[in-house]
């Protein structure tokens, strides 16, 4: 064996040899191998790569090199020696040995020695991982060299070496043969360098040919050719995934590629296309400008250097025109397109039929005519679209990859065609086309989601033309598949949701679910948000996202959304450039956003900024596009709404010149042809409004009719266009009249609204359209079932339309007309006040400066001016003045709408005149009737409707002046109105009958039978052209019967047909009016009047008892009127009286005092009340008449109680004391009291300047509350009379609870009358005295009242020592008016009543309590006697006989009397009120005659109020704490208004209106030193409306006041001697026994002053001290 010393010799000279073995096997065994960190570390060597096995056999050829030599394995320092020289040594001697294969042969050296146990390849390599044939092939021939003898081993390896040159070569021919079959397909050079890196890891690593092939790799080209084949990879990745970093990576590298490429390389033309290619796809998804114009940039490039013939030459075209295509669709340029189409058909024309790519380019081909004609609207671009894209998919094979993509693109060219010429096979096309693109694309699929959208734009527009609910259900269904299948990051997504948000839209405006809307609109959101600034469809989105919020605006009315869509699409306009096709539809629809905006809050700024954009949209948009129309159908939408807000005739001719070239440019047939024609029809329908022209409503209802008639059954459009027809037919209705118009219009507007369906944000206006047509029905006809279903469908509209929205004004502004119109018909107070408060809320939700702001003015204005007849007062025809004056001065000159106004307001001044006559009001209603007339243009419709108005206020102005020209113009006029109203006209009766009451006006002025005659003749007209039913066929025959009943009254005539006439046509008029209804009464009331005039010439009883009949039937018909029936009921008790038993009349009579509650009614205000009673005094004063005439005297002190002071009674009724119903029914006591003080409060005004910490409502409301309030009052009342023992509560009282009245001594009620004055003495205890008067009447008092008026003004003087110029004069009537007083009225009651007058009276005088009527209650009754008589002893007068006081009524002495002073000695408090006042209004003595007062009064209990500090606040404030007020001031009776009248105060008037609000419960006496404030309005003599009046109401049992001024120097003598007699002296014990009652007490006074005072008249004035009433 040999040692260790023999083993290295060895090694040293043999090592070449068994090194240089070594080396070339392992060379032979060399391919690429992964790097160290892939090497296994299992040292069992067990590894799961074929790397490793290579390992192996370098492992077994060194340990076999060990070995050889020594069969014992060296160890230790020896064996790493050896490892490393022969690790060195093999490392040296390989040339292009590299790191990578320096660590696997260190490593194989190292397992060598590590693993000595290791045996063979077969036991170590086990199962882990198969190996390929060849592989194990060559590892198995590795094996076996391995083993050979070293000379073997060469010549084998050399046979190998040979042979791997070869296998090199023929790789590097198959790559180049390969390269010229695959030139310009994708993975070309991929595949080419592929096969080249095989031939490097063939050929031996010592060859040449290795060498020059891995220089080849090393090239720059080399370098080109991978990059390429890397960006191509990474654009095959974002084809599926859309992800843009991918594009933007291969853009990258391509731009490097280029670098590398020289400009003369044969691959440049066809890199330069790829990376085109690579910008277009960049475009399309981030859509950056610079992208596309880089894309045009390099495809020009490649198809400049690709020189014509050549095979790519095609290709390049087709992508520059894809290109420039899609630039066209991001700037609009029309080059662009031209461009595009240009050399699209250059790629066409090379390429040869049969081509693979034949079928592409026709394709991108069809697509730029597809877009060109989006441009242009050609026709011919859209049918070359077609045949090029139907040619590509016939071209394309079944199976074939881009079947399903070609098919979609045609069609969507048939639906494009489809909205151009609205043919049904091209939308069927469209989705049939697209439906097989969908089917043939197989799921996963990358384009899956856009052929989905594709077909759902498909089914959107086949959903606009049909309307069929399943289209859009199936449009939204596909299109949500698109989005679902679009990851968030692909470019295509936010275009997906803008579609889907698309059909969102469109069944929204289908069905009207606000659902759908808000989907949209969140979308459409989501588009725009995922939309990146400066994309190309950043503009769409936006503009879809506006179209959203502009529908929610529709539906909703928040203003919020239509400053979003403003807002939105103002941002799509602005990012849109100039010369973009899509420019002009997107000013549009600004315009269109500004327009509704306009319309929801009338800023003029916003219709303006309308017109201007829509303008610019028609201008951008040249002639023959397809969207040409429906710019011009928008803009002249934009010129009618200025015109119906300016009223300029300019805009409504714009308006249908543009709308009628819209129509024109629509072909027949097209989808958008109905809309068109619709639209014109409004516009006609305008300036039919405008002009009256009756052509123009005529085309109105042709262009509308068309557009019905052109919308398919089920269409979402048919509603609309039915309820615009029925709008036109309305008008048609409101111009001729004819019944047949109107129906139609109710049968369209029904069919709109049963087509629309619940929740449709367009259901609330087509119920309000049936409601305006059932309103009008309701006029023609006046059937209430008509006006019933106007009022319920119109506030149906109200109800469904939200707060807020836009036309909720609008609906709620009809909803109040409709209240009007049934308020007119049944006269029920709710609807009138249902009236205005719905027109006040349209009103109110009408911004300022909105057009529609006068419109609903003058609604409003018509509302009140209805109440205002019914109710009367006055207040509401003030403001029916004022808010119809300022819809006039909003509404500018020149208008439609203008003269309809001014008419209006000449309406309301005519109503005001007729109330208070006066001539301003006639003026003004003639002067603005006038100008509505002259505004209005011959021709129009509602000429003759303002000729008949003008013509009534000239015929009133002629009964207000009586001059003949007046009643001239009135004929003239009304004469225009009926020649210019054609026959068979609804208005032609109306203006008929308004000519012939002029006619029969001027009859009655001149007496000129002519006249008369022709009134007969137009009014016979009239009725003859008002068809039976009609509402207004009985008023017409009741002023027939009125014109015939004139004639009859002429005295050379008579004739007795006349009569017979009139009674036959009011009989008619009757017959032809159902029971109940409110002109009932009315009609009755005129045919009694005509049996009246009848019996008067034939006395024949029949016509009596007929007569008697119609009135008694009118009084009793509960509907109408209270003041007709009144009237009516008056007839009745006046020809009972003249004509039959007094009985009868009294029946009469009793019937008129049951209605005057209703005619003088709790729930108007009291100013209102008293504008009543004039009619109703003398009526008063008659019935008590006739029940004395029969003996009744009980019944007519009950009548002269129930009918005097009528408004004061209910005051104090609403403050009477509940105690006895409170204890039995608390609840509804205190109910009633509850009620009765408000409606105390509310029917006389508070005093409003004193903080009562209220807050106040508006007038309105406060109306409106106190005509419920009075409706609940009568209610409880009814509810209360109806309980048990409670039968008369609060009824007019009974003789038997009035008696007591006179405990304290007689009181006389005087009656006068026409028929007879009498005076009724009631006593304490006897009966009724009836005491005749036949030397007094009603004419004496009447002269009496007016010569003591003149004898007053004739010796009025305030200096005690001056006397006046009509001294003399004065003196003398006064001394005959109260001599006659004593002689026809004073002496004979006191005669008549002597012996109860005296009885029980002792040592005082005894009392009289006076109660006059009529103008006897301004007579001074209590100073009646003769004076400055020759013979002293004649001189006498009523005081020597008895103490006079006056009384309103028995009731009002009933009241006082419960307030007996209950504590004599206790001393009253006292309250001074004093005003000395400045200048001539100075009253000198009131600091004496307040100092006078204070001498009788407790310093403790007495308050003075004076100059500035008695201001009205304080007195009110101060008036309930004291027992007697005393007032040194002056006093004002108001004439006109007596309720004005007052005592004047620091700061203004204490009024008797203020006073009426006021309840006093501790107040004994009201001494009134003012002047007049007991005169009272003589309009009035039975209502004693003085302030003197007004204190009783108040509270206090006593009242000293004036009649008439007074002398200021004898005021304090009159207080010294009141106070004394009243009060005595505070420091006198003994005089506070003597203390009188308040009557006595003045009585004292007078008389002193009358010793005083020598001169008779002063001493009579002084007398004239009113005294009331006492306890």
């Amino acid at each position: 064996m040999a040692g260790p010393d023999d083993v290295l010799l060895w090694w040293n000279h043999d090592l070449e040899h068994l090194n240089l073995a070594i080396i070339r096997l392992s060379f032979r065994l060399r391919l690429p191998v992964n790097s160290p960190s892939n090497i296994s570390k299992d040292t069992s060597l067990s590894s799961s790569s074929i790397v490793n096995q290579k390992y192996w056999i370098l492992i077994t050829l060194f340990r076999k090199l060990l070995f050889y030599v020594s069969d014992i394995l060296l160890e230790g320092p020896m064996v790493n020696q050896a490892a490393a020289e022969v690790e060195e040594k093999f490392i040296h001697s390989t040339p292009s040995y590299y790191e990578d294969g320096d660590a696997e042969l260190h490593m194989a050296i190292r397992m060598s020695l590590e693993k000595p146990d290791a045996e063979t390849t077969e036991n170590t390599i086990g199962d882990n991982m198969p190996i390929d044939r060849e592989e194990q092939a060559e590892l198995d021939q590795a094996l076996i060299l391995s083993n050979l003898p070293l000379d073997m081993c060469d010549e084998q390896l050399a046979k190998l070496y040979k042979a791997r040159i070869n296998s090199a070569q023929d790789l590097i021919n198959s790559a180049k043969q390969l390269l010229s079959l695959q030139s310009g397909e994708p993975n070309a050079v991929s595949n080419f360098i592929g096969l080249i890196r095989q031939a490097v890891g063939l050929a031996p690593d010592d060859s040449v040919l290795k060498a020059s092939l891995v220089q080849y790799l090393s090239e720059p080209e080399t370098k080109a050719q991978e990059l390429q084949s890397s960006a191509l990879e990474l654009m095959e990745q974002f084809q599926q995934s859309g992800d843009w970093t991918t594009i933007d990576n291969a853009v990258q590298l391509m731009e490097e590629v280029i670098k590398l490429t020289p400009d003369d390389h044969t691959l440049k033309a066809a890199r330069l296309d790829d990376l085109g290619e690579a910008f277009y796809c960049r475009f399309q998804c981030l859509g950056e400008l610079g992208s596309i114009e880089n894309a045009i940039f390099v495809n020009q490039q490649a198809v400049d250097l690709t020189p014509d013939g050549h095979a790519g030459k095609a290709r390049r075209l087709s992508n520059l025109g894809n290109a420039f295509l899609c630039r066209f669709e991001y700037l609009g340029e029309l080059r662009d397109i031209e461009n595009a189409i240009g050399v699209n058909q250059q790629a066409v024309d090379l390429t040869p039929d049969g081509h693979a790519d034949k079928a592409g380019r026709l394709n991108n081909l069809g697509g730029a005519f597809f877009r060109r004609f989006g441009c242009l609207g050609e026709l011919r671009d859209i049918e070359n679209a077609i045949c090029l894209k139907q040619q590509a998919v016939d071209l394309t094979p079944d199976g074939h990859a881009g079947k399903a993509g070609r098919l979609s693109n045609l069609g969507s060219a048939f639906s494009c065609r489809f909205k151009q010429l609205g043919e049904l096979r091209d939308i069927e096309n469209a989705i049939c086309a697209n439906q097989q693109a969908v089917d043939l694309t197989p799921d996963g699929h990358a384009h899956k989601a856009l052929l989905l959208n594709n077909l759902g734009i498909a089914f959107s527009h086949r959903f606009d033309y049909f309307g069929e609910l399943r289209d859009i259900e199936n449009a939204i269904f596909v299109k949500q598949q698109a989005v679902d299948l679009t990851p968030d990051s692909h470019a295509d997504k936010a275009k997906r949701l803008h579609n889907l948000g698309n059909a969102f839209f469109r069944r929204f405006e289908r069905l009207g679910k606000l659902r759908d809307i808000q989907n949209a609109i969140h979308v459409n959101q989501q588009a725009v948000d995922l939309t990146p600034d400066g994309h190309a469809d950043k503009a769409t989105c936006l503009h879809s996202l506006s179209s959203a919020f502009f529908r929610r605006f529709d539906h909703l009315g928040e203003l919020g959304d239509i400053e979003n869509a403003i807002l939105f699409n103002q941002q799509a306009v602005d990012l849109t450039p100039d010369g973009h096709a899509h420019k002009a539809k997107r000013l549009a629809s600004l315009g269109c956003a500004f327009r509704s905006r306009f319309k929801h809050l009338g800023k003029f700024g916003d219709i303006e900024n309308a017109i201007h954009v829509n303008q610019q949209a028609v201008d951008l948009t040249p002639d023959g596009h397809a969207e040409k129309a429906e710019q011009l159908n928008n803009l002249g939408s934009a010129f009618q709404s200025r015109f119906k807000c300016l009223g300029k005739l300019g805009d409504i001719e714009n308006a249908i010149c543009v709308k009628q070239q819209a129509v024109d440019l629509t072909p027949d047939g097209h989808a958008q042809k109905p809309r068109r024609l619709n639209n014109l029809g409004n516009a006609f329908e305008s300036r039919f409004e405008c002009l009256g022209e009756l052509r123009d409503i005529e085309k109105a209802i042709h262009v509308k009719q068309q557009a019905v008639d052109l919308t398919p059954d089920g269409h979402a459009d048919k509603a609309t266009q039915l309820s615009n027809l029925g709008g036109a037919f309305i008008r048609r209705f409101e111009c001729l009249g004819e019944l047949r118009d109107i129906e139609n219009a109710i049968h369209v507007n029904q069919k709109a609204v049963d087509l629309t369906p619940d929740g449709h944000a367009a259901k609330p206006g087509r119920l309000n359209s049936l409601g305006v047509a059932f309103q009008c029905q309701f006029g023609h006809l006046g059937e209430l079932a008509d006006i019933e279903n106007a009022i319920c469908v119109s506030q149906q509209a109200v109800d469904l339309t939200p707060d807020g929205h836009a036309q909720k004004a609008t609906w709620l502004d009809n909803l109040g007309n409709a209240f009007q119109s049934r308020f007119e018909r049944l006269g029920k107070l709710g609807d009138i006040e249902n009236a205005i408060h719905v027109n006040q809320q349209a009103v109110d939700l009408t911004p300022d400066g909105h057009a529609d702001k006068p419109g609903r003015l003058n609604n409003l204005g018509g509302a009140f001016q209805n109440r205002f007849e019914h109710l009367g007062e006055l207040e509401d025809i003030e403001n029916a003045i004022h808010v119809k004056q300022k819809a006039v001065d909003l509404t500018p000159d020149g208008h439609a709408d203008k003269p309809g106004r001014l008419n209006n307001l000449g309406t309301a001044c005519f109503r005001r005149f007729e109330r208070l006559g006066e001539l301003g009001d006639i003026e003004n209603a003639i002067c603005v009737n006038q100008q509505a007339v002259d505004l209005t243009p011959d021709g129009h419709a509602d000429k003759p409707r303002w000729l008949n108005n003008l013509g009534s206020a000239f015929i009133r102005r002629f009964d207000h002046l009586d001059e003949l020209g007046d009643i001239q113009n009135a004929i003239r006029v009304n004469q225009q109105a009926v020649d210019l109203t054609p026959d068979g006209h609804t208005d032609k009766a109306t203006w008929l009958n308004s000519l012939g009451i002029a006619f029969l006006r001027r009859f009655e002025d001149l007496g000129k039978l002519r006249d008369i005659e022709n009134a007969i003749h137009v009014e016979q007209q009239a009725v003859d052209l008002t068809p039976d039913g009609h509402a207004d066929k009985p008023g017409l025959l009741n002023n027939l019967g009125g014109a015939f009943q004139s004639r009859f009254q002429v005295k050379h005539l008579g004739e007795l047909e006349d009569i017979e006439n009139a009674i036959h046509v009011n009989q008619q008029a009757v017959d032809l009016t159902p029971d109940g209804h409110a002109d009932k009464a009315v009609l009755l009331h005129n045919l009694g009047k005509a049996f009246q005039s009848r019996f008067e010439r034939l006395s024949e009883p029949g016509d009596i008892m007929e007569a008697v009949v119609a009135y008694k039937t009118a009084a009793g018909n509960t509907s109408s009127r209270p003041l007709t029936r009144y009237d009516a009921a008056c007839h009745w008790a006046i020809l009972c009286s003249k004509r039959q038993t007094s009985f009868s009349a009294l029946d009469a009579y009793t019937v008129v005092f049951e209605i005057i509650p209703q005619v003088v009614w709790l729930g108007q205000t009291v100013h209102r009340r008293y504008e009543e009673l004039p009619k109703i005094g003398k009526t008063i004063n008659a019935a008590a008449a006739k029940a004395i005439s029969v003996k009744d005297l009980q019944r007519a002190v009950e009548w002269l109680e129930e009918g005097r002071s009528i408004v004061w009674k209910q005051i104090l009724q609403l403050r009477t004391p509940l105690d006895e119903l409170r204890q039995q029914y608390p609840d509804i006591a205190d109910e009633l009291s509850r009620i009765s003080l408000a409606l105390d409060n509310a029917g006389t005004s508070y005093f409003q300047n004193i903080d009562l910490g209220i807050k106040h409502k508006s007038v309105e409301d406060e109306a409106q509350f106190h005509r419920r309030l009075a409706a609940w009052y009568e209610e409880l009342l009814q509810k209360v009379r109806g309980l048990d023992g409670f039968g008369s509560f609060l009824r007019p009282k009974k003789f038997s609870e009035l008696a007591p009245a006179a405990r304290n001594g007689p009181v006389v009620i005087i009656n006068v009358h026409d028929s007879g004055c009498d005076a009724l003495v009631v006593c304490p205890s006897s009966d009724i005295i009836h005491v005749p008067l036949p030397m007094f009447s009603y004419g004496e008092a009447a002269k009496m009242h007016s010569d003591l008026i003149l004898s007053l003004r004739a010796g009025n003087a305030r200096e005690p020592r001056q006397v006046p110029p009509g001294y003399d004069v004065s003196s003398f009537i006064l001394k005959e008016i109260l001599g006659k007083l004593w002689d026809f009225v004073a002496h004979p009651i006191l005669s008549a009543a002597e012996n109860i007058l005296y009885e029980n009276i002792h040592d005082s005088l005894p009392h009289i309590t006076w109660c006059a009527t009529g103008t006897l209650a301004f007579l001074p009754l209590h100073a009646a006697g003769i004076y400055g008589s020759d013979d002293p002893t004649k001189n006498m007068n009523i005081s020597d006989f008895a103490v006079s006081s006056y009384t309103t009524t028995l009731t009002t002495l009933l009241d006082s009397g419960s307030k007996l002073k209950q504590d004599p000695t206790k001393t009253p408090s006292v309250l001074i009120v004093s005003q000395p006042g400045t200048g001539e209004e100075f009253l000198p003595t009131v600091a004496q005659e307040v100092e006078v007062i204070q001498r009788y009064t407790s310093p403790n209990h007495t308050c003075h109020l004076t100059h500035e500090l008695a201001t009205v606040g304080a007195v009110w404030g101060e008036m309930s704490k004291y027992e007697i007020i005393h007032f040194a001031c002056h006093g004002i009776q108001e004439m006109e208004s007596p309720l004005n009248s007052a005592i004047v105060l620091s700061d203004g008037g204490l009024n008797l209106n203020t006073l009426m609000g006021l309840s006093l419960e501790n107040a004994e006496l009201a001494v009134l030193c003012a002047c007049e404030t007991a005169t009272g309005d003589e309009k009035l003599p039975e209502e004693a409306v003085h302030l003197a009046a007004g204190m009783l109401a108040v509270g206090y049992p006593s009242v000293i006041a004036t009649m008439w001024s007074i002398h200021d120097s004898d005021t304090p003598l009159i207080a010294d001697k009141v106070y004394s007699n009243l009060l005595g002296h505070c420091d006198n014990s003994e005089s506070q026994k003597a203390k009188l009652t308040p009557a006595y007490a003045l009585h004292e006074a007078v008389k002193h002053l009358q010793r005083e005072v020598v001169k008779v008249w002063k001493g009579m004035l002084f007398d004239n001290l009113l005294k009331a009433v006492l306890s």
